[in-house]
């Protein structure tokens, strides 16, 4: 009996040494700010501008027929999308300890967090939204959290598999840098771009140069809890005001600019800041 609990115990120790030997996938590695999980490595990393990406701040719910996240934030960027497996004997809750603390201690704003069957069903987590198979484990084991530090967005899901095998995915965007080849993509294919930079006006103006018969509608939402409609829309119709005389200053026709301000009405689906100004075609 002795021989034979010494020899299990060294299988163990062998798998264990197997387990820490892992490498990470070519060209992987850990997002600023963000050290990883102990004894964890990276098995699938990637890199990619993306013209939307909707950060979800809610839980997987049924919305007209389709299972999505309840509520989103979009934005535009360079999206890298890091997943992790992590030793077996670790669970999804002492790693989702372990990144809250580290988000927490760089003063990370939290938007949203759940755990368990309260986040919806994990099919819809890894294979609608993150699009990552190895993601699809056990309700009752996952965790998901999205949060905002500086000007990167954030979301992590941790869980475990059938199999027992523990993954953690993090998705992290970083806003791309607005340019007037980016404004009139998005002008020519939608029709409207969010000018997330509003103090830059140059993309906006290079743009009415080179296009000078384009006309362009300046609009403006605000939205802030306690403050009344009134107050709202002379705050929204300010700020639209505000980018109009920038570009007239700037050599812009007066006739070629007309302005909105909607107050709290903001006008595209799961927009999620307090504030925005876009400018669209006439």
């Amino acid at each position: 009996m002795r021989i034979r609990a010494i020899v299990q115990i060294g299988f163990v120790l062998l798998l264990s040494v197997a387990v820490q030997a892992e490498e990470d996938v070519r060209g992987g590695e850990d997002p600023q700010q963000l050290p990883r999980f102990p004894l964890s490595w990276i098995v699938s990393y990637s890199e990619e501008k993306v013209p939307e990406y909707a950060l979800a701040t809610g839980p997987m719910k049924k919305l007209e027929g389709v299972i999505s996240p309840e509520k989103i934030e979009i934005s535009k960027g360079l999206l890298t999308r890091v997943t992790y497996r992590v030793p077996d004997a670790h669970t999804p809750k002492k790693i989702f300890a372990y990144y809250l603390k580290n988000l927490q201690s760089i003063n990370a704003e939290i938007l949203f967090q759940c755990s368990s069957r309260q986040c919806g069903s994990s099919n819809q987590w890894a294979n609608n939204y993150f699009e990552v198979a190895e993601l699809y484990g056990i309700d009752r084991t996952q965790y998901y959290l999205s949060a905002t530090t500086g000007n990167m967005q954030l979301a992590l899901y941790t869980v475990k598999r059938g199999n027992r095998r523990v993954y953690i995915h993090l998705d992290i965007l970083k806003p791309a840098e607005q340019t007037e080849e980016s404004l009139a993509a998005d002008l020519q294919q939608q029709g409207f771009s969010w000018l997330d930079d509003s103090e830059n006006i140059n993309p906006i103006t290079n743009y009415l140069v080179r296009n000078p018969q384009q006309k362009i509608l300046i609009g403006s939402y605000a939205r802030t809890a306690g403050e009344g409609v009134s107050e709202l829309l002379s705050r929204s119709n300010d700020a639209a005001n505000k980018l109009a005389e920038q570009l007239i200053a700037a050599g812009v026709e007066t006739q070629r600019i007309e302005t909105v301000g909607v107050g709290p009405a903001v006008p595209i689906a799961g927009r999620g800041k307090d504030s925005g100004v876009w400018v669209q075609l006439r």
